[in-house]
């Protein structure tokens, strides 16, 4: 497998999409009206940038093609929760070529909003600050369907959430691109999933989620949303996915009791509409992350139970820390590590895990056999049964689904 290939995709459209931006000649006012930047826009030339007042505010949907828009405001590093910037209140459609640099997207009054979406190649959205209405969420932030070469830096993305029961809600979600998606140093703030990559079919085999890197974020909910009937599932999901590298993220929040068992990460191969056999979820690398305050660490799904799929398959979590898992406290799953459906080449190794309650560290629930299974060198706190498994004899379950594979040494923590 190649580990570097999102890396790689990551580095090229970084290189191919941040244009140097130039100064707007002195003379030329900037566009501080929608009247005016409509004008701009029916004028402009392909690749042409155009300069917005942080005192605009646009009422009406817009799309963008082949065009950058620009705050005169902008600062560097990730845009800050109070930042001046231009407002669009009818939402964003970027389609091929289109940049935008420091803006403000609110979807008040909208709860079934997706505050931008990308449906074309070569999107570069820069610094940009997407609210959801903060009484009655959004449902969500970025649909991130893009034509491949699409990069999301520095942004700002919260209050994505909606109602338990209801439909689920992301701050970034995306099901059906081209290869090349950068989610790279945003803060990334939603209800169901924070960021999940599938959940619903493509349109093609082609067009399959992979080389997708996220790198840098915080990825987070709510914690005051425990209180209320908003729906919550994990933090981060992919359910159909390749060449995907996610590393050096802040990752926190999840709990049981209203949609999911409370696992910060979710790994569950789904077709989810019947329509894509192809889905899986292979040659995954997550290392050097840390997770934190949830009920459980990790769930793993090798097979979708309900449609056919193709079995995952090298996926490696390594060096990772999960703290405060409390299933009391959060209202969900005792088991640490849940693995069903028999991945194969899966590679669980040096992550330190520290949390009270659980029932296990790894719990096997059906499935085919697991091949080429590593678990080795984490540390995790002592549980009732340790390692153990749906129908399994305590102490038997590694044999009973495991055809192949290393189990420790791990170190057993005592609170």
């Amino acid at each position: 497998m190649n580990l570097d290939l999102a890396r790689d995709l990551a580095a090229q459209l970084v290189d191919a999409l941040a244009p140097d931006l130039p100064t707007p000649p002195p003379a030329r006012p900037l566009l501080a009206t929608p009247d005016a930047l409509d004008r701009a826009l029916s004028l402009a030339s392909a690749g042409e940038v155009l300069v917005l007042d942080p005192a605009l505010v646009y009422p009406a949907p817009l799309t963008l093609r082949q065009v950058t828009l620009r705050s005169a405001g902008l600062m560097d590093g990730r845009i800050a929760a109070d930042a001046p910037a231009p407002r669009f209140l009818g939402g964003l459609t970027l389609q091929d070529g289109a940049k935008v640099y420091g803006l403000e997207v609110l979807g008040a009054g909208r709860p079934t909003a997706t505050l931008v979406t990308i449906s074309g190649a070569d999107v570069w959205m820069d610094r940009c600050r997407l609210l959801g209405d903060p009484v009655t969420g959004s449902k969500r932030g970025i649909a991130a369907n893009g034509g491949g070469n699409v990069a999301i830096v520095g942004c700002y993305v919260d209050d994505c959430f909606g109602p338990y029961p209801g439909d689920d809600t992301q701050a970034i979600c995306a099901w059906d691109l081209l290869p090349g998606l950068l989610i790279e140093d945003c803060f990334l703030s939603g209800g169901s999933e924070t960021i999940m990559i599938g959940g619903a079919d493509p349109s093609s085999e082609a067009r399959s989620p992979r080389g997708i890197t996220i790198r840098g974020n915080t990825i987070t909910k709510n914690p005051a949303w425990q209180a209320r009937a908003v729906n919550v599932k994990n933090t981060l999901e992919l359910k159909n996915a390749r060449n995907v590298l996610i590393e050096d993220n802040d990752i926190s929040y999840a709990w049981g009791g209203r949609g999911q068992d409370g696992y910060l990460l979710m790994l569950t191969v789904r077709n989810q509409g019947g329509t894509a056999p192809y889905a899986t979820v292979q040659d995954v690398v997550i290392r050097g992350n840390r997770f934190a305050h949830g009920a459980a660490a990790i769930n793993l799904l090798g097979r979708d139970n309900n449609q056919p799929s193709e079995p995952m398959a090298r996926v490696t979590i390594l060096d990772n820390t999960f703290r405060d898992l409390q299933p009391a406290l959060f209202a969900g799953s005792k088991k640490l590590i849940l693995l069903n459906g028999g991945p194969s080449d899966l590679t669980i190794r040096a992550n330190t895990f520290a949390g009270a309650g659980m029932s296990s560290v790894v719990y096997f629930a059906g499935g085919p056999q697991c091949e080429r299974l590593t678990i080795a060198e984490n540390s995790w706190p002592k549980t009732t049964y340790g390692v153990f498994g749906s129908g399994a004899a305590v102490g038997k379950a590694w044999d009973q689904y495991v055809a192949s594979g290393t189990l420790g040494p791990n170190t057993e923590t005592v609170p």
